[in-house]
């Protein structure tokens, strides 16, 4: 394991044009001295411009902003190393790492201090410090390129940091946010990516929010309380006030801007992450203000958050995602956060050759908070006792807390049980799922729709849906509880658990699936399961997208263009099993990979289509599903900018024809009428 050494650096202005750069290393000293910095505000524009142009012409590397940034990186190191005093101390502690051996390999962490406070010198925050060249290290290439030094950025806010006890596991939430007509992003990609990256470290729990509304990802943050978010998606800056925002969605799916004051409005309250990765355009951006929220990354570093990477220019997919895939498997190994971005960096340099977008990442971070954040997995031997009978080695990062002693959870444990076609014998019991109960005692809340639904009389369907969609319902009131845990079991028709999972509006909910004649799910096995195979057929003459998934019986094709005619198709994805039968969805495990399976495909051909001529305008599903793929099929199909979304109900072997009716399910979560029956 690398270790390190601080160098901290810190501007002051000692007249109207004059200022003085102070300089303090443990293991060398201080000194300060005055500095001109000749890098005027117009020229930070010129540049930035210089840069966004270069990245917007298809991240080709141009050699005259190629030279630009050398000389600007210079420019630089002549600003903040005067000759004298200044100097030697940065040379000395440099001379330190350069010349460590292998065995003891150190590294240089370089904190560029900025006071909020101070508003003369805000703008210093806003040059694209990563682009610093260090003749005492290398004349070839910057030094956020070299593995021995690592460049952060440190706010000198008031807020105390919150440290936090990094108890297994390691929560990582991945968001995925967007609104209508804000796509155009490989979303789901990047997120298989770092899911991928991450599964080697079996402490670690990644769950996925999508599409989430202000109030759901702030639901989502107290529930979760993760130790690490990812947030991938669409960032802006206004150029007049200097103010950086992110795009989520309202309730209708159209854009909904989050500020930087909102961020950290969304974080009061909450046990604020260790690290916070913002996969968003500009989010580095903002002028420094008094409250220091004028940045994403500023607000996020005022409300707590210990570390937090931005981005300061646009991004192209391509190298978001060899810096994400890179940084998170050198992460989920146990190096420092630094580490793995330089590591990042590296991997845009060797997979985007010709583009300097390795200069886009920015790392804040607070100086007493660097470190490890993610432990690697114990192997077998350090997690046994050790025979002199000493404990386990403590693997906890070092700037964590000692752990709490696990206690069984506080909070209400809440069941719904959800009956249409057939009522409800069996109970989840403790033994089904012991981590979720931790020895609490569920309160029932009872969804009863047998008798408004008796032998499919369907008179009472339009009615029985607005019951089950209201908002002052007991469905919606149970998924707004926010400091609960929510189960969900039942035999609902496949329809009503598509809009029991659509209106959790990403709430997180244990779902549970009836197998050998209990609501379980079945132990983790060593035999894969098999594969949920996508067909995808494009044709030219419709405006609708028809979605068949066959997992617990074949969804015949002919049956349904009774209902929904090629004439009005564009789009066919059919996703199958090659066996289907009941009972096929047995582990949880392999009803998250069908579900990502869905996601992805749904993300690639429809979410992420910006071209109105390929983009179906209808989603139509006909599904064939155990209960719980039903309510993540709901679940997935949140994001309320997708086109309207109806889902389609099977009738009798003897009826004609075979689908009964359909639920349009954004007219159900309004109180519209949402039900249409065919004869």
């Amino acid at each position: 394991m690398n270790s390190y050494k601080d160098f901290h650096l810190r501007f002051t202005q000692s007249g109207a044009d004059s200022y003085r750069v102070a300089v303090d290393s443990a293991s060398v000293g201080s000194a300060s001295a005055p500095t001109s910095l000749h890098l005027p505000l117009s020229r930070l524009r010129e540049l930035r411009c210089q840069i966004q142009a270069a990245l917007m012409q298809s991240r080709a590397r141009d050699a005259e902003i190629d030279d630009g940034l050398k000389r600007l990186g210079e420019e630089l190191y002549e600003a903040i190393c005067p000759s004298g005093q200044v100097r030697e101390v940065l040379t000395l502690s440099l001379g330190s790492v350069l010349f460590s051996s292998d065995e003891q390999q150190q590294r240089l962490r370089f904190f560029l201090h900025f006071d909020p406070c101070n508003s003369e010198l805000a703008w210093l925050a806003e040059f694209p410090w990563d682009v610093l060249w260090m003749p005492p290290v290398s004349m070839s290439h910057p030094a956020a390129l070299d593995h021995r030094l690592s460049i952060v950025r440190a706010l000198d806010v008031r807020q105390p940091s919150q440290p936090r006890a990094f108890v297994r596991p390691w929560r990582v939430l991945l968001i995925r946010a967007g609104a209508r007509g804000y796509g155009g992003l490989q979303l789901a990609s990047e997120q298989t990516s770092i899911i991928d990256a991450l599964s080697g470290n079996a402490d670690v729990q990644c769950e996925s929010l999508d599409m989430p509304t202000r109030q759901e990802l702030r639901r989502k943050l107290r529930d979760f309380s993760p130790h690490m978010l990812h947030f991938m998606g669409h960032g802006k800056v206004d150029e007049n006030t200097g103010n950086g925002w992110v795009y989520l969605r309202d309730e209708k799916g159209a854009p909904a801007l989050l500020r930087a004051q909102d961020i950290a409005e969304l974080f009061s309250g909450c046990p604020a992450p260790g690290l916070v990765v913002l996969n968003t355009c500009q989010s580095a951006r903002g002028t420094l203000s008094i409250s220091g929220h004028g940045s994403v990354a500023g607000a996020l570093v005022s409300q707590g958050v210990a570390a937090v990477i931005a981005m300061q220019f646009s991004i192209s997919d391509r190298a978001a995602m060899a810096f994400t895939e890179e940084f998170y498997t050198f992460l989920a190994k146990g190096v420092p956060i630094d580490d793995a971005v330089t590591e990042g960096r590296l991997a845009i340099r060797s997979k985007v050759p010709d583009s300097f977008e390795w200069c886009t990442p920015a790392l804040y971070m607070r100086a007493g908070a660097a470190g490890v954040l993610i432990q690697p997995p114990l192997s077998n031997s350090s997690a046994q006792t050790e025979e002199s009978g000493g404990r386990a080695q403590d693997r906890r990062p070092p700037f964590s807390e000692p752990p709490p002693a696990p206690v069984p959870s506080k909070r209400p444990l809440i069941f719904i049980r959800h009956e249409a076609y057939k009522k409800v014998t069996e109970q989840p019991r403790q033994a089904d799922a012991p981590t979720l109960f931790a020895g609490r005692e569920p309160r029932i809340v009872s969804i009863d729709q047998t008798v408004g639904l008796e032998q499919r009389d369907w008179r009472n369907l339009e009615a029985e849906v607005k019951r089950l969609a209201a908002r002052d319902g007991d469905l919606r009131r149970t998924f707004n509880e926010q400091d609960a845990d929510i189960g969900y079991y039942g035999f609902p028709f496949v329809p009503l658990a598509v809009l029991a999972g659509y209106l959790a509006k990403n709430r997180q909910v244990h779902v549970f699936e009836y197998v050998s004649d209990r609501f379980q799910w079945g132990s983790e096995s060593a035999t894969p399961s098999p594969p949920l195979n996508v067909d995808v057929q494009t044709q030219g003459t419709g405006n609708a997208a028809r979605i068949r998934v066959s997992v617990s019986a074949l969804v015949s094709l002919d049956d349904c263009r009774h209902v929904l005619p090629d004439s009005d198709v564009m789009l066919d994805l059919h996703f199958s099993l090659v066996t289907t039968g009941r009972g096929s969805v047995r582990r949880e495990e392999q009803l998250k990979a069908y579900v990502q399976v869905i996601r992805e495909t749904l993300n690639k051909h429809i979410t992420s289509n910006r071209d109105p001529d390929r983009r179906p305008e209808s989603v139509h599903l006909f599904a064939a599903v155990p209960v719980s793929l039903a309510f993540y099929l709901g679940d997935t199909l949140t994001a309320s900018w997708l086109p309207e979304c109806f889902i389609y109900n099977y009738g009798l072997p003897s009826e004609r024809p075979r689908y009964k009716w359909r639920l349009n399910l954004q007219a159900a979560f309004e109180g519209r009428r949402s039900i249409k029956i065919f004869k």
